[in-house]
């Protein structure tokens, strides 16, 4: 006998549903794969918004030290892991270089060819500070592991993320300052060419205090006036105060109308009197050139000098010193009282540019 061989013919559905099966098979494979990259990539973007927010306010911390207090500007380890820190959602953060053209910090070495250096070129007309950071895990590692892809490709260890930001400060070449100006050769007198300018918080010696003269019944040895015009007797005077604020925004470099008599304007009477009131630091522009007299007089504006009022005697509208209690002038003189100091200026947008009297601008350069 002949045995029966039965062979089963597939029927005509059963190829659709392999190939349904294998282009399911593929798709997950392909769909994990593509989320593997999407997730580890993302996870990269993330930690890199991090790190550079971190690097951001560290530069911008470490700028701001070093504007104010230069004494201080290379001991700023502590405040720039702290400003890092606070921006990673860990709270760790690598600071792998506190760097640059301020007072004591090391130059910076050669900037990073990827992503995770600064942009630009470091200004060279300006002081600068830059911090550098990385990755930084709980384990001390600065390799970011990747989750989904190390698994699929096995063994790709992961990612050294990286941040830096620069950021420059120095004089403002804009800002809004008091209607009132003095001659540079009287900030250079007053404050030993800026070897004496003090903080603009707490509260300094007696022996801090200056005096501004507006009138001086016996002249000035120091800075005469002469017919060039390169002083004014009692060097300052009056800058034209359009919004009658006694305040004017000027610019470095500039040239504005002003006026040298001795009397203070109403509004300006107001502002001396509450800027004595609060202690706060003023920006009084200086003047290096002047020309004219009276009503008719034009300022040369070279800066601004941080200035705390302490006092003053005008005609008519005086106020002993806070700070010694006495008033330092008499008779026909007409001063103001105050200490010099260095301090932040809130200029936003402003260009740095002009002499160092005191005052900085701080931005964000790469």
């Amino acid at each position: 006998m002949r045995r029966l061989t039965l062979f089963h013919r597939p029927r005509r559905d059963d190829g659709g549903a392999i190939a349904a099966t294998v282009a399911v098979v593929l798709g997950v494979g392909v769909l994990l794969g593509v989320g593997a990259v999407v997730i580890d990539v993302g996870r990269l973007y993330a930690e890199r918004e991090q790190l550079q927010s971190g690097a951001d306010a560290a530069a911008w911390a470490v700028a701001e030290v070093c504007a104010v207090t230069p004494a201080q500007c290379a001991g700023q380890t502590g405040t720039a892991g702290r400003y890092a820190n606070t921006n990673a959602a860990d709270g760790a953060t690598k600071v792998t270089a506190i760097c640059g053209t301020g007072t004591g910090l090391a130059p910076c070495p050669a900037n990073p060819t990827n992503r995770t250096g600064c942009l630009g070129t470091a200004p060279q007309d300006a002081r600068y500070a830059e911090v550098r950071v990385e990755t930084k895990l709980a384990d001390g590692s600065t390799v970011l592991p990747s989750v989904f892809a190390r698994a699929l490709a096995g063994g790709e260890p992961g990612t050294t993320v990286g941040g830096c930001a620069r950021v420059a400060w120095g004089p403002p070449r804009v800002a809004q300052g008091f209607a009132v100006t003095f001659s540079l050769c009287e900030w250079d007198n007053l404050t030993g060419g800026g070897a004496t300018l003090w903080s603009a918080t707490g509260i300094p010696p007696a022996s801090a205090e200056r005096v501004v003269k507006l009138h001086d019944s016996q002249g000035n040895p120091v800075c005469p006036a002469g017919p060039a015009g390169w002083d004014q007797p009692g060097g300052f005077g009056w800058l034209d105060d359009p919004t009658a604020s006694c305040t004017a925004i000027v610019q470095a470099d500039g040239t504005f109308e002003g006026d040298t008599g001795n009397s203070a304007s109403h509004p300006c009477k107001d502002a001396l009197q509450a800027a004595r009131q609060a202690r706060n630091m003023v920006l009084i522009p200086v003047y290096d050139y002047v020309r004219g007299q009276g009503a008719n007089t034009e300022y040369h504006l070279v800066g601004f000098a941080p200035f705390v009022l302490t006092g003053y005697l005008l005609s008519g509208f005086s106020a002993p010193s806070w700070l010694t209690n006495v008033h330092h002038c008499s008779g026909q003189e007409r001063c103001l009282y105050g200490y010099f100091v260095r301090g932040l200026v809130q200029a936003t947008g402003s260009q740095i540019g002009g002499p160092d009297l005191g005052a900085a601008v701080v931005n964000l350069v790469g």
